[in-house]
């Protein structure tokens, strides 16, 4: 079994490139659902995320509210380490669980922080998709209904294309067509099958 990441800024297309791959065959295992799953009303996670953070981050029904522990958990370094502690752990697990239990030949892990993170040893390489700052702007200010300055402070908030080319074995360069970006899926997929 190969199992890879796939990873890139906001914008880049990222999620498109996964499910063309899902239709090659390649088994998606998506942190950003893992991340909602383990955070579930009820679940282990949630209750050391409470413990930590306290009950305000915790809707009246139980379930978490995000906002208020992004603001939490983002409004220093040492807050922001503390979360990704208690949330790392179960992700992995998760992962881990979830590539056990594929009977695919190849598995992609799905994810905006995949470099770094405590997925990347689970990855035999990364695969990167970027596309120009000019269309990954557009994108997200169309999809998240942001502003010019929205979209600008989210992207410089994230790394730059030299940090994905020198941590990737492969790029995907999404600024194009439809079809050219799948011409490069299917490569990258033959390219894959041969490792």
């Amino acid at each position: 079994m190969i199992v890879f990441g796939i990873t890139g800024g906001s914008g880049s297309g990222k999620t498109t490139v996964s499910a063309m791959l899902s239709e090659l065959g390649v088994d998606i295992i998506d942190t950003d659902v893992i991340a909602r799953e383990i955070t579930a009303k009820g679940s282990k996670c949630l209750d050391e995320l409470t413990e930590a953070f306290g009950n305000e981050i915790i809707n009246a029904d139980g379930t978490l509210n995000r906002k208020k522990l992004a603001h939490e958990a983002f409004s220093d370094d040492e807050k922001t380490a503390l979360l990704s502690s208690i949330t790392h752990k179960y992700i992995k697990a998760q992962v881990v669980e979830e590539i056990k239990n594929s009977s695919a030949d190849i598995v992609a892990i799905d994810g905006a922080v995949i470099i770094g993170s405590c997925v990347e040893p689970l990855c035999g390489f990364i695969v990167s998709v970027m596309a120009d700052r000019k269309v990954r702007t557009e994108r997200i200010k169309k999809r998240d209904a942001l502003t010019d300055e929205q979209a600008a402070e989210r992207l410089d908030a994230q790394p730059n294309d030299d940090f994905y080319r020198q941590k990737s074995k492969y790029i995907i360069y999404n600024s194009g067509s439809t079809d050219d970006l799948k011409r490069q899926v299917y490569m990258l997929y033959d390219e894959i099958k041969r490792l």
